[in-house]
């Protein structure tokens, strides 16, 4: 009797967790669950770091990118430079005072050669100065002020400046939800908090795997869910707010050691929507009055003030900025650094 009691309360579970299950899958959007190549898979490019969460390899290599689409027609086939935690840019002279670029995958140069970044390109521009660039795929702001931060710690030469290259998107890498995390596995992020009117770090945020039985909706939807709280995700508009506190603090740090910030807000292809459209106006006019340069670069625009993709980005399957981007790009941020960094 008591066996057959055993098997009903299985039964039982069993049947409910399968209707569980299928309401999952019926109503609810698709979790996030860890695939097999993250979106910086490129493990030679990249070293885990404790504190940051990867940065660029410090070992000299050289990473081949290639991307073909559906029908094999080749996007572009190109090799990463990288060496002491920078990607290579022109050739500059060693003892010139350096100017750090940081950013994310559009300052790194995703899916192009070196001398097409705009780094690269800003050294030719500027040769007074020697431009480094620790921008890696996939950061955001935080991690990008943390690298310039490093960069700045460990030069020879006192940096006259850190060029930091925003984009809106960024302020949901602040968050760190396991919604952006999954994309980054198995590395992990900082997530910083407010406190006051500045900012503390709090720990590193991770994605939360679950092997097999990730396959479950349920389950997978269950550990979103309770990583998220676990870690306390901050809402948009309060990454929002983390996001001028991150770099008003930054600047003032930089400052403090006589280095200037300033910041470049990159467009790309859907800044046009309205969330993207307040959260840079946001940021941009906060910034503007902490003191801080910004330059917002004016981009020829389709009608109705859409991006121009096929004049500026790589290709239509991969949506990065390609070489006529960061000249353009470059015309306007040489002046502008030229007005705000001190006479050589």
């Amino acid at each position: 009797m008591k066996r057959k009691e055993v098997y009903l309360a299985i039964g039982s579970v069993l049947v409910a967790f399968g209707a569980a299950e299928a309401a999952a899958r019926i109503f609810l959007p698709a979790p996030f669950r860890s695939g097999e190549e993250p979106v910086i898979h490129r493990v030679r490019l990249h070293r885990s770091d404790p504190r940051i969460g990867w940065v660029l390899s410090e070992t000299p290599v050289r990473v081949p990118h290639r991307l073909a689409d559906a029908q094999g027609n080749v996007q572009y086939d190109v090799t990463y430079t990288v060496a002491a935690g920078q990607r290579r840019t022109s050739e500059n002279p060693p003892e010139a005072p350096p100017v750090i670029a940081t950013g994310c995958s559009f300052t790194f140069g995703h899916g192009l050669n070196d001398q097409d970044t705009w780094p690269w390109l800003l050294q030719q521009r500027s040769p007074r100065y020697r431009v480094m660039n620790v921008a890696t795929m996939g950061y955001g702001t935080d991690q990008a002020l943390l690298a310039a931060e490093r960069q700045v710690d460990r030069s020879r030469r006192k940096p006259q400046a850190v060029v930091l290259g925003f984009a809106d998107f960024q302020i949901e890498r602040h968050r760190s939800p396991q919604g952006w995390m999954v994309h980054v596995y198995p590395f992990s992020k900082p997530l910083f908090e407010m406190v006051g009117t500045g900012i503390a770090y709090q720990r590193q945020v991770r994605f939360w795997p679950l092997g097999p039985l990730g396959h479950s909706d349920l389950l997978a939807h269950a550990a979103n869910t309770l990583a998220n709280r676990a870690y306390g995700i901050p809402s948009h508009e309060q990454a929002r707010d983390l996001t001028v506190a991150l770099i008003t603090a930054f600047a003032r740090r930089f400052e403090s050691d006589r280095v200037r910030l300033a910041v470049v807000i990159l467009p790309y292809v859907a800044d046009t929507e309205p969330q993207a459209k307040l959260d840079t106006a946001f940021v941009v006019e906060h910034l503007r009055a902490a003191g801080i340069p910004v330059l917002v670069p004016e981009f020829p625009r389709l009608p109705g003030g859409y991006f121009d993709f096929k004049r500026y980005l790589l290709s239509p399957i991969d949506r990065h900025p390609n070489r006529q981007y960061n000249l353009e790009l470059t015309d306007q941020l040489e002046p502008f650094l030229s007005s705000v960094l001190p006479a050589q």
